[in-house]
């Protein structure tokens, strides 16, 4: 059983894990006055789906877009840099990185979404641990044409606030899950959540105990 976080009384200070990127890819540009369905159609008329096809790199663009980007950032009582976005966050820290894997021609890549920038970076993992990650989450979700997107989690984030930090990291994912599910729901992708971590695999991409994995889900246009 977890126990109950608890504010520290003096930050611990830590050193975030600095991807090793490559190529940056910009997103298109996103029409925030574009009209999608109703709030109450999204709220109502969300379900997961399995078996989904691809999402073109416009949408995507603004599921990302609206689900993770901040719309506000501050400074906290700590001297943290904070955000504000779709989905609330402990503290305001956000301790989840979105990965995106992309399937190009036959293969399949991972990204990192930069929020601040809604620029997508390509991760210089190689390509076997990286082919060694999608085959074991698909042993759980096949993605077929699908966009997969991946639960990243910098806990220090969290745990430099709070002690106890654990159950706080995991009401993280499950609102960002919620958050980019109904965003897609929005602009007409469907999505499922995949509750496999994978996390010997994912481990092996990174090796670092910075990182843990938070799991994901998968978004498409519905077969």
């Amino acid at each position: 059983m977890m126990s109950g976080p608890r504010l520290r009384t003096e930050p611990l200070a830590y050193e975030p894990y600095i991807y090793d990127c490559g190529e940056e890819i910009s997103l298109p540009k996103v029409d925030v006055d574009a009209q999608g369905i109703t709030f109450m159609e999204v709220f109502s008329e969300r379900r997961s789906v399995k078996s989904l096809g691809s999402c073109p790199l416009n949408v995507l663009s603004q599921i990302l877009f609206l689900a993770v980007k901040p719309y506000s950032i501050g400074i906290d009582d700590y001297g943290v840099t904070v955000y504000r976005s779709a989905a609330p966050s402990a503290g305001g820290r956000h301790p989840i990185d979105v990965l995106v894997g992309l399937k190009e021609d036959v293969e399949r890549w991972l990204y990192l979404y930069q929020p601040l920038k809604h620029t997508l970076r390509k991760l210089l993992v190689s390509p076997e641990l990286q082919k060694a990650f999608f085959e074991s989450v698909e042993e759980t979700l096949p993605f077929g044409e699908s966009v997969l997107l991946w639960f990243s989690v910098q806990y220090m984030r969290t745990a430099s606030k709070y002690t106890n930090y654990e159950s706080l990291v995991w009401r993280d994912a499950g609102a960002q899950l919620c958050c980019l599910q109904q965003a897609a729901k929005y602009v007409d992708i469907d999505s499922c959540p995949i509750g496999y971590l994978a996390e010997e695999t994912f481990g092996a991409m990174f090796k670092t105990d910075k990182l843990m994995s938070g799991g994901g889900l998968i978004i498409g246009k519905r077969n």
